[in-house]
């Protein structure tokens, strides 16, 4: 099933003037790449068990996917964001598309006879959320169609939740730009697959995104504490584990930051990790002290968990002091 690429050396979407109202240019271009999913959100009074039914009381068809996300998020607080990630033929193409506002999609890729992705998120009455995804053209994207000095302007790559032969190739850029940044957020998807198959990649990663369980998906129920220091032996230079209702940490191999949830009614969990590393890269650019870099990641994520969908609550330049 062959791809072409869709718009090629044009920008499809936000041609017009890129904002980048209280930024630190120093950190340059970025790009993000991981799946662009169509959410069908349906909130239900509580999961039904297995041969069981409930009904679902609201349905709502919303655009998502992690990465998606995390591009819109960036991009709505004024970066100038690449997206790099595929969408089919079929399901929802121009929504999805239309859905990147300002996001500069000239390496989206069109996969044909290929449908694009979809996620369905059952939402209770507590806000906690299940998930089941299907990646569709999400997994089929060529990274050899993106033009081989794209990454030589590059100064940030986010990878969310993304293929692993995919990553392979985006992690293989810092070769020819030893000094690129990556950052990277697994999920439960890929940390379900043990350490071994991520471990090359995470030797890598500068910045690390995971939640506790994912956490003890990658190196066994050791304590917080335990597992980060075995995972900066392994050579990631900064992690960011998030932890619900507990707050978040930071964590490098010379210092550790803690701090606490925000206080918010939650309806929604949806997006609520992607709006955290918004919070945290935005926090990059701007040269924040980290614990000032770890309490923009609660603030976004608190804000997202207050809204039905995973991009309602993320806020435009203006509407979050930052």
């Amino acid at each position: 099933m062959g791809a072409r690429r869709h718009g090629e050396g044009q920008t499809l979407h936000g041609s017009g003037s890129i904002l980048t109202i209280g930024w630190d240019m120093a950190m340059g271009k970025i790009a993000v790449h991981g799946f662009v999913n169509t959410d069908m959100i349906c909130q239900v009074d509580a999961f039904a068990e297995v041969d069981q039914e409930t009904e679902v009381s609201s349905l709502q068809f919303l655009p998502g996917g992690s990465a998606a996300n995390v591009a819109v998020g960036l991009s709505r607080l004024g970066k100038e964001v690449y997206f790099l990630g595929a969408v089919g033929q079929h399901a929802y193409t121009s929504f999805l598309l239309d859905s990147m506002e300002k996001v500069r999609c000239d390496h989206i890729q069109i996969v044909d006879q290929a449908s694009s992705g979809m996620v369905l998120v059952l939402v209770d009455k507590q806000g906690l959320r299940t998930m089941y995804t299907y990646p569709g053209a999400n997994v089929q994207y060529e990274v050899n169609r993106v033009p081989d000095d794209f990454c030589l302007g590059l100064d940030f790559l986010h990878l969310s939740s993304p293929h692993l032969p995919i990553a392979d190739q985006l992690f293989a850029w810092k070769k020819k730009k030893p000094q690129l940044r990556i950052s990277f957020d697994p999920s439960s998807l890929l940390t379900k697959k043990g350490l071994k198959p991520l471990q090359a990649l995470l030797a890598q990663t500068d910045i690390l995104f995971v939640n506790r369980s994912e956490l003890q998906d990658l190196v066994g129920d050791r304590g917080v504490d335990l597992a980060l220091q075995d995972l900066h032996r392994l050579g990631v230079k900064e992690i960011f584990v998030k932890m619900g209702k507990e707050g978040a940490v930071y964590s490098s191999a010379s210092e550790r930051i803690y701090h606490p949830s925000l206080t918010v009614k939650a309806v929604d969990s949806t997006g609520s990790g992607d709006a955290f590393a918004v919070g945290v890269l935005y926090g990059f650019s701007r040269g924040w002290d980290k614990k000032k870099v770890l309490q923009a990641g609660i603030t976004l994520g608190a804000r997202v968990v207050e809204h039905v969908g995973a991009r309602t609550g993320l806020p435009h330049i203006g509407e979050w002091g930052g």
